[in-house]
């Protein structure tokens, strides 16, 4: 399936979170695993420093993505909310 293009969501509005620095992020591509074998799902940027998400605090073996160009589109995401809960509705 080929990409979808680029996300057209825009930035939260809400207040910074300490560790959220633009300045400390990098692009990553986005996998999932299916027993031994590794999916490319999406493109994005991964925040280094981010602890917080949508109010939570995140686990030390999880990290902030932003989702640019999705791939697979019903591909799962490894943390779901009730309203995101596959890479197509992270973009």
């Amino acid at each position: 399936m080929p990409p979808t293009g680029r996300s057209r969501k825009g930035s939260c509005s809400g207040p910074a979170i300490p560790g959220d620095d633009a300045e400390n992020t990098h692009r990553c591509e986005l996998y999932v695993l299916h027993g031994r074998w590794k999916t490319l799902v999406a493109r994005g940027t991964k925040f280094e420093a981010a602890t917080v998400l949508h109010d939570m605090e995140l686990a030390n073996d999880e990290v902030k993505v932003t989702v640019e160009e999705v791939i697979i589109p019903d591909a799962l995401v490894p943390v779901p909310t009730d309203e995101v809960y596959t890479v197509a509705l992270a973009f």
